[in-house]
This record gives C-alpha cells, sequence and structure tokens, in this order.
C-alpha cells in the first residue's frame, strides 16, 4: 500500500510537472513572436528610417475605404487600408514607408496577421506568400491589412462616380449609409468587391501583377512580418466578388478548343492504364485532346493489349503508342512524348491517375493558356478516400515535399489552402499541364540529371526562374493510385542512393532556391514531417539550444530492455551545417543536430525521461548517450489513440564536434521509468556520420 502510494505521488509530480511544461510549449506562437518582435525591434532601432520618414501616411479602416479615396481629398504619399477590427502592431508603419522608401517601383503592399484571443494571448497565425496572382484570383488573401501609393490611383479607376460627383447630397447620403451599415457590422459583398476587384486588382494589374516576372522581382510587395492583429478569426474573402478578373478575359471557350496532348509513360500495367484512359474517356466531353503512351518496355502480352486498348479509343478519339525498350528513364519518355505531340498545350499524367468529375481537363487548360501561368497541377487524392497526396510542393532545406500529405481534405486547412487555387514553386509530374512552347522554351525534362526522381521539381523551378508563376489547383480533384507504376524508392537501398544523389543533384542545380520558397512563408516549419502549416518555433530552439556532452555507457544495454513499444521517428541526423547550407555547407562544421520523435505505446508519457543512444558500428559495441529537449508535437498526438501525455514527443539534441570518435553511428532512444525502475530501449533505421 505505501509503494502504491509512493508511486502514484510521484507519477502525479511528473504529470504536473508535464502539464506545465506543455502550457507554456502549447502557446509556442505567442512566445515565439514576443521574443522575435524583441530581435525585429532591434535591428529597426538599428536601420535608418530617414527616406521612409519623409513618406506622408494615413490609416483608414476597410468601411471607410471607398469613401475616403473617392472623396477628392488630397491624399497622404501613403494609405494604409485595415480591417476594422484590430490593431496595427507597433512597428507596422515604419516598415510600410521604409518598403516603399526602397522601392520606388512598387505601388502595393502587404503584410501577414495574426488573432488576439480573448485572454490577450496571440493565435492563428497568417503567414502569407510573396506576391502569388493566381491565389489572389481565386481568394483575397491580403486578408487585414495592404498599403499602397496614392499616385497609384491616378492610373486605375477604382469607382463608378467621379471625384466631383461625390459633392451631390445624394451621393454624400449615399456614402454615409454605406459608411454606418459597414461600421456597425463588417464589410459587405459590394464594399468587398470594391476594395478586391475595383481597388486592389486593378492597383495589381497596373504594376504588372500578371505578367511574366523580370527575374525574382516580384512586382507587389509583400512585408513577411506580422503587421495587424485582428480581434476576430480571418475570414477570406472569395474570388467570386471580383466581376470581372484577368481569367474571364479569356473565355473558358477559347481554354476548350486548345488541343493538349496528354503524355502517359506506362509499362506492363495495361489494367492500370485502361481505367485511367477509360476514366478521360467518361469525364471529357468538351476539350479536344489526342493520348500518347509512351512504353519503355511491356512484355509482348501487355503490348498487344495496349495496342488494343488505344485502337479502341481510336473509334472515339485520337491515340498513338510510342513503344521504345529502354530502361526507365521518366525525363525522357516524356520528352519523346512531347516531341511527338500536336497539341499546343501538354499534359504529362502518370497511368494511375483516375479522373471522375467532368470539366477537369479545361480546369487545368483555363490556367495554363494565361501567358503568365507556368505549370499547371490538380491535387490529387488517394484511391476512395479523402486523404490528400498532392495539394502543390513546398521547397524548405532538404529539398521539396508535398505539403498537406496524409491530411483529410474534409478539413479546410491553412486559410483555405486545400481549397482553392493557389500559386506554389512546384507541381507534381504525375499531373502536369503546361504549354508546348512553354515546355520547348526551357528545354523540356532534363533526362541527363533526373531521370527517375525530382524530374518535375527540376522542371518547375526553371519554369519559375523564367518569371512565370506555376500553379496547382486546389478546386478540383484527381485520384492518385501512388507507386503501382515503380514502387517505393525509400524501400529499395540501391534506389534510396539514386533518390539522394538525384536530390542533391536538384539542390546544387537551383542554388538560389536551397531552403527558399517565395510561396512558403520564412517562418512555417522547414521540418518535411510536418505536412501542415505550423510556425517554424524550431528556428527559436536552435537560436537558444545548449549543445551537451554526449556520455559513454559503462555497461552494455541488456538486451530485455529492447522493445517495439517505443516508438522513435527520427527526422533528421546530420552535421548543423549541412541543416543549414545543404549541399553548399563548408568544411567548418558547427557540430551535429538530430530531430525527431518518441513515444511509448500504451503508457503514461510523462514519467520517462529520454536520452538518444549512439552506436558505434565499428565492431566496439560503444554506446554514448544524450539528452535531449522535448518539443510540442500535436501532429504526432494527432495520429495516437491510446497513449496518455502525448504532446511532448518531439526531441531536439545538438553535440559539438570531436566529443565522439569518427565513425557511422546507429540512433537510438532510451527512455527511463523515473516512477519505477522500468528502462526501453529501440533502435531506429538512421545513421549519424561524425566526421
Amino acid at each position: 500500500m505505501i509503494k502504491q502510494k509512493i508511486k502514484q505521488f510521484l507519477v502525479d509530480r511528473r504529470d504536473e510537472q508535464y502539464r506545465r511544461e506543455l502550457r507554456e510549449k502549447r502557446t509556442a506562437y505567442h512566445n515565439w513572436y514576443r521574443y522575435h518582435k524583441q530581435e525585429l525591434t532591434k535591428e529597426l532601432r538599428a536601420a535608418d528610417h530617414a527616406a521612409g520618414q519623409s513618406l506622408s501616411l494615413e490609416v483608414v479602416r476597410y468601411s471607410h475605404l471607398k469613401k475616403y479615396i473617392l472623396s477628392g481629398k488630397t491624399m497622404p504619399d501613403i494609405i494604409v487600408a485595415c480591417d476594422d477590427q484590430g490593431t496595427l502592431t507597433d512597428y507596422a508603419q515604419t516598415m510600410i514607408r521604409d518598403f516603399f522608401a526602397e522601392n520606388r517601383e512598387s505601388s502595393l503592399v502587404y503584410g501577414d496577421e495574426d488573432r488576439v484571443d480573448e485572454s490577450g494571448e496571440l493565435q492563428d497565425p497568417w503567414f502569407k506568400s510573396d506576391w502569388a496572382p493566381d491565389t489572389f484570383l481565386s481568394t483575397f488573401y491580403f486578408g487585414s491589412v495592404f498599403a499602397f501609393r496614392s499616385a497609384a490611383l491616378g492610373m486605375i479607376n477604382p469607382g463608378e462616380r467621379r471625384a466631383a460627383d461625390i459633392e451631390s447630397q445624394a451621393a454624400m447620403r449615399e456614402d454615409d449609409d454605406e459608411e454606418r451599415a459597414s461600421a456597425a457590422n463588417e464589410p459587405d459583398d459590394g464594399l468587398r468587391a470594391w476594395i478586391y476587384g475595383q481597388l486592389c486588382l486593378k492597383l495589381a494589374q497596373a504594376d504588372g501583377g500578371f505578367s511574366v516576372r523580370n527575374g525574382n522581382r516580384f512586382p507587389i510587395g509583400h512585408i513577411p512580418e506580422i503587421l495587424f492583429h485582428r480581434s476576430r478569426p480571418a475570414e477570406s474573402w472569395d474570388g467570386h466578388l471580383i466581376k470581372d478578373s484577368l481569367t474571364r478575359r479569356y473565355s473558358s471557350d477559347s481554354a476548350a478548343m486548345r488541343m493538349v496532348s496528354i503524355v502517359i509513360p506506362s509499362k506492363d500495367n495495361p489494367e492500370v492504364l485502361e481505367n485511367c484512359i477509360r476514366s478521360i474517356e467518361k469525364c471529357t466531353e468538351t476539350a479536344p485532346y489526342e493520348i500518347i503512351v509512351v512504353d519503355n518496355g511491356s512484355s509482348p502480352e501487355n503490348r498487344r493489349r495496349v495496342e488494343e486498348l488505344l485502337q479502341r479509343h481510336n473509334e472515339i478519339g485520337s491515340a498513338r503508342y510510342l513503344y521504345e525498350p529502354m530502361e526507365f528513364n521518366f525525363s525522357r519518355m516524356c520528352n519523346l512524348g512531347a516531341a511527338a505531340a500536336d497539341g499546343e498545350l501538354l499534359l504529362f499524367l502518370n497511368d494511375d491517375i483516375e479522373v471522375r468529375k467532368n470539366g477537369w481537363l479545361s480546369y487545368l487548360s483555363e490556367k495554363a493558356k494565361l501567358p503568365y501561368v507556368g505549370a499547371v497541377g490538380m491535387k490529387l487524392l488517394y484511391p476512395n478516400s479523402d486523404i490528400i497526396q498532392h495539394a502543390g510542393v513546398v521547397n524548405v532545406r532538404v529539398g521539396p515535399y508535398h505539403k498537406l500529405q496524409y491530411c483529410s481534405n474534409a478539413e479546410e486547412h491553412y486559410f483555405g489552402f486545400n481549397k482553392g487555387v493557389r500559386n506554389v514553386l512546384a507541381v507534381t509530374g504525375a499531373c502536369l499541364m503546361v504549354r508546348k512552347s512553354l515546355f520547348d522554351e526551357v528545354g523540356g525534362f532534363d533526362a541527363e540529371h533526373f531521370a527517375v526522381a525530382f524530374n518535375d521539381i527540376d522542371l518547375c523551378y526553371r519554369i519559375y526562374e523564367k518569371g512565370y508563376y506555376n500553379v496547382v489547383r486546389n478546386n478540383m480533384y484527381l485520384y492518385h493510385h501512388e507507386s503501382l507504376s515503380r514502387g517505393d524508392d525509400r524501400k529499395d537501398e540501391v534506389k534510396s542512393l539514386r533518390l539522394s544523389r538525384e536530390q542533391r543533384a536538384l539542390l546544387l542545380a537551383h542554388p538560389a532556391l536551397f531552403g527558399k520558397d517565395p510561396f512558403y512563408h520564412k517562418y512555417l516549419t522547414q521540418n518535411p514531417v510536418q505536412t501542415r502549416f505550423v510556425v517554424d518555433i524550431e528556428e527559436e530552439y536552435l537560436k537558444n539550444l545548449t549543445f551537451v556532452t554526449p556520455r559513454q555507457l559503462k555497461k552494455a544495454l541488456p538486451q530485455a530492455w529492447t522493445d517495439a513499444c517505443l516508438r522513435l521517428g527520427v527526422e533528421y541526423a546530420n552535421s548543423l551545417a549541412e541543416w543549414y547550407d545543404g549541399p553548399f555547407a563548408g568544411d567548418d562544421d558547427k557540430g551535429y543536430y538530430l530531430k525527431g520523435y518518441s513515444f511509448v505505446i500504451g503508457a503514461d508519457n510523462a514519467v520517462y525521461d529520454r536520452e538518444l543512444l549512439l552506436k558505434a558500428q565499428d565492431g566496439t559495441g560503444n554506446v554514448y548517450a544524450l539528452p535531449v529537449m522535448s518539443t510540442y508535437r500535436p501532429d504526432i498526438a494527432a495520429n495516437l489513440t491510446d497513449q496518455i501525455n502525448d504532446e511532448l514527443t518531439g526531441f531536439f539534441a545538438m553535440m559539438r564536434e570531436g566529443l565522439i570518435p569518427a565513425g557511422r553511428y546507429l540512433v537510438g532512444m532510451l527512455c527511463a521509468d523515473r516512477t519505477s525502475r522500468q528502462r526501453i530501449v529501440n533502435w531506429s533505421d538512421v545513421y549519424l556520420q561524425v566526421r
């Protein structure tokens, strides 16, 4: 009885410690912003703001904006427009003035925002992409704050009335009524449509926002800092408010009349290919298209079956079969299909894609035909589910990855990212449309360096570097039976090495994009395992994380301690220099960085202290232990059902170089229950190479 009471006392104490730590880390964004604001304020105090201070500025709430602009009053140099509910941050006006002083060719800029909840905590940060024209046409992602030069109003007509018309009493009363109604509630659809379509859209058009970029310069500005604290949840204004968007200048008929050449690489998959082609036939009613199947060496029987399939399709459409036995090279196969294509638009499609909705081809061509648009992709779901496989590729330090993969499409993620049309740095080659002229302009797929992987990403990067905007249509979806054609490269050691080589080649081919993505905010996570949009608290941890000293275990770990109930995922185990600089890292090593997550199945995880283990692979059997820092991982907890206290499952550790002998080490984890004598060990399949 006494032992049980003592154990329960220890458990209660550990649980309370855990809850205190969890409360602190759950409010991680509030704490992150507080620290970040201190650092940003120091930078701003040290900067010269003389040029910006010379610009006059006035802040106008959305409900007053239309009347203010159409009033005929003398305007300041800069007008800052913001939502009625909320406040500008302390430094917002300074940063806006500085932006216009430093970017004299820009007339329009927007910033990021968050929300202050009832208790005064900062929540729901909306870190936005740099200028994204197709995202803008889909939703007013400027949100709660934007600013513009008053001089730019001379280039556009933001209203139906002339300034002189405002003087009439009837017009004044009409504006007053509108203003009172807007201020009493929130901007109505009429005022929102005016702000969105008559003001911001026209300013963006005048500044070249819907033209091919000149290099890396974006015509519309983005200040990547929190400029506004709103006092209510964000509400995205839908693109239907724009009555005369740029897209509508090009009729849907013009999209439907463009011939599309659908290039499908396929080998020894006649059943899968037939399902793909049948779904195309069923769901493509108006758009003219041809199908070009590129086969790199199917068996005689499967070749015959494909020929029969395409012969049947030729009775209702057009299909060709390019049969050329060769080692699998996705890039070369796609290039062969493109060279044979007659269409103005090329659609590269995996043979394991299934179409189930009409209009899909017109959705793709509607964007692909626009002169400033590059590659166009579409949201892909796993078969017979609402689980996202692809909703756009983002680029982080370790390379490209699919954002929102494995998330439910039934939910709305990060201010509607998975529901609208979005500009992204890259889309998957499983479904990628591009104008044939642009495909030829950038030289097609790189068959030499990217035979199997990253060829689609490399193509999209080259298109972006030419100044075009790549698009993913997340307002329509296809089903993707992923990996049916080729299997999972990461499960085969030879293929895994090739994948690593091609990933490194991608990073080296595009050095200016290393760790950078204009459509993915720099303050969002760099962790490819975290597919949701979360703030990169990790970077702040790294700035303040203390290097730990490894201890060598004096005794061998008992085999009885090894238990698969301890789950371990190692997400990075390499040098800090590689983390920050990738393939461009120099010889000056800063130490080693390890991160990931772990938890014990069916247990109260608060009672365990964790240490990383490094087991030497040199035959000595030496094992070193490193203490770790726990981190908040709601993404892991969301997938766990039978664990207690499972939200602080993440871990970080940093170790200086020279503390353990050079060599290769297997990474593991030791969990010690501090309320009993239980010890649990398990090992990952990840190795740390110590130089």
